[in-house]
């Protein structure tokens, strides 16, 4: 049996985050702020994370080194999961797979993990639940007070992904249940899981996984333990109809609260993750970061520079009193993902969006008025290509047409348009950039949003990162929805009267792309027609957000976690 009594170095935290930029960035302000307080900070993530992670201040240590045989041949987590899955049940789809091969991953990954905590000797672990489950468990082996942030807008969303996930393929809650439950593969590495050496409570282990949690009890069993999730209470994804009835049965049935803290940004100039592309070697990660620094150029004159000052620039063009839009539609609709990226559709050929996608109480009503619509969409490129055309579309009546390029346009009031594109070479074919634009393959966008006010516009895919740092700036915004989450998301900004949405179209073709286009030219238009209004509920949404804490909320709660011991 593996020792529990635990003695960790103080001010040594160990954090453990995935190769996913929605779920890393958050925790880089918060190692941000521990590193300049003196703390040791440690991190095990994938290796194209590792500049962003060293930025703040932390040490990186590549996750393969915690499972070297689950990765044998260079293979990260992502990818030595798909192998173990192809391996396990070949052909199975996805949420079968996740049934039969996600606690067996877990258990694969577990000696490992529980060793580099050992070398580490951490005081707290802080971890992303909802793809490295590996942090609470080796924690909780080892006896460590440890902490999740949740990057969704709290547990309730978990049901909103899992039917995102699971109905394009024809499948319901019941049936990932009945084979969770009957899978062989499964049920075996839960019962190593909870037997010796590790000991862990079956309870963590019963109402499915994270991404795939089919429980109406809140997840993770009798032993949640602190998570910090990056929302607001009055914008969190509800298991009840009130937080007060919430808190009660977290409180209840796992021990702890969720604590609300809004968005983790960081200070000034800090370093984020801004890319879903993998890299296996220090050679492939060197080009990925030479890649975001591109620029696409269409008929601009800026030319990229090592020490380009995008910022600065848009600084600039505020003190002229232009308005600044910045277009921003995520990682994972311009990555290399089959469903859900560039040439994908959506779930394979299929993807489901649910009209009037509000929760308005309990969860697991969210269902009970909704049709879902199954349907092949336009391509994440379609998509993103169709957006940058319609905002150009809509700014149009308010461009100076005499201007050369946006960077010799002090003197025009021209709106600056500044792109966020993606690492795909083809980002902007068919669009012809007007010259006050900016295209980037990724683009500093935090600092850009301090830059800008309720004046300007922020259009993007309804993220949750980029919701709350959009509402964390006072800015009106335009959501242009994808998967998961994201029309959720949408629709919150909506009910709020700070946003317009734009359903993704539910066909394929040219018509479904121009129409698409259309619709965000017409909101780009009625956001400008209506600046009063969405400029008023944007402030509201600031003043709010402003109190949840955020990294000064974190560094508290992870304190008392330590301080209680859990």
């Amino acid at each position: 049996m593996i020792e529990k009594q635990w003695d960790g170095h103080p001010r040594t935290a160990c954090f453990i985050f995935p190769e996913a930029s929605g779920h890393i960035n958050s925790s880089l302000a918060l190692s941000e702020r521990l590193a300049k307080k003196g703390w040791k900070v440690h991190y095990l993530s994938a290796l194209v994370m590792k500049e962003c992670i060293e930025n703040t201040g932390a040490t990186f240590d590549d996750e393969r080194v915690a499972a070297p045989e689950l990765c044998e041949g260079g293979l990260g987590y992502f990818a030595a999961y798909e192998r173990l899955k192809e391996e396990i049940c070949p052909g199975a789809k996805a949420w079968e797979g996740r049934a039969h091969t996600e606690n067996l991953f877990l258990l694969m990954k577990l000696p490992g993990t529980i060793e580099w905590l050992k070398s580490k000797k951490p005081s707290v672990v802080v971890y992303c639940p909802i793809w490295n489950r590996i942090g609470q468990v080796s924690a909780r082996v080892l006896g460590i007070p440890h902490v999740g942030i949740v990057t969704i807008a709290g547990f309730g969303g978990f049901h909103t992904i899992l039917a995102s996930f699971l109905e394009p393929e024809g499948a319901t809650f019941d049936d990932f249940k009945r084979l969770y439950h009957s899978s062989e593969s499964n049920q075996a590495a839960i019962d190593s899981l909870c037997s010796e050496p590790y000991n862990l409570d079956r309870s963590l282990f019963e109402e499915g996984t994270p991404l795939y949690y089919f429980g109406l009890e809140p997840p993770f069993g009798r032993t949640l333990g602190k998570h910090l999730v990056t929302t607001i209470a009055s914008l969190r994804d509800p298991l009840c109809d009130s937080l007060e009835e919430e808190d009660k049965l977290y409180m209840e049935n796992g021990g702890s609260q969720l604590h609300y803290i809004g968005p983790m940004l960081g200070g000034d100039g800090m370093k984020r993750a801004a890319t879903h592309k993998s890299a296996f070697t220090e050679e492939e990660r060197k080009v990925l970061i030479a890649q975001s620094e591109r620029a696409h150029r269409r008929r601009s004159e800026l030319h990229p520079q090592k020490q380009e000052d995008l910022v600065g620039l848009v600084k600039t063009a505020k003190s002229k009193g232009r308005r600044i839009v910045m277009v921003c539609l995520g990682t994972v609709v311009t990555s290399d993902r089959a469903a859900f990226g560039w040439h994908g559709t959506g779930s394979g050929e299929r993807y489901v969006f649910m009209r009037s996608y509000i929760i308005l109480s309990k969860v697991q009503k969210y269902l009970s008025s909704l049709s879902p619509i199954i349907y092949c969409s336009i391509t994440g490129k379609e998509l993103v290509q169709s957006v940058i055309n319609g905002v150009i579309d809509g700014l149009s009546p308010f461009s100076d047409q005499s201007i050369q390029s946006s960077v010799k346009a002090d003197q025009t009031d021209s709106p600056l348009l500044i792109c966020a594109c993606g690492q795909q070479p083809d980002a902007l074919d068919d669009i012809i950039l007007p010259p006050n634009s900016i295209a980037r393959a990724s683009v500093p966008q935090v600092d850009i949003l301090r830059c800008m006010d309720s004046t300007d516009l922020f259009v993007h895919h309804g993220g949750q990162n980029s919701t709350m740092e959009g509402g964390s700036c006072g800015i009106p915004m335009i959501v242009c929805p994808t998967f998961s989450d994201q029309p959720v998301n949408a629709a919150k900004l909506v009910k709020l009267k700070v946003a317009l949405s734009i359903a993704r179209p539910t066909t394929s073709g040219t018509p479904s792309k121009e129409a698409y286009r259309a619709e965000v030219a017409r909101s780009v238009s009625s956001i400008i027609d209506q600046q009063e209004e969405f400029a008023a509920a944007a402030l509201e949404l600031k003043k709010e957000i402003a109190r949840g804490g955020g990294e000064e909320a974190a560094e508290e709660i992870i304190l008392q976690a330590i301080k209680d011991g859990v």
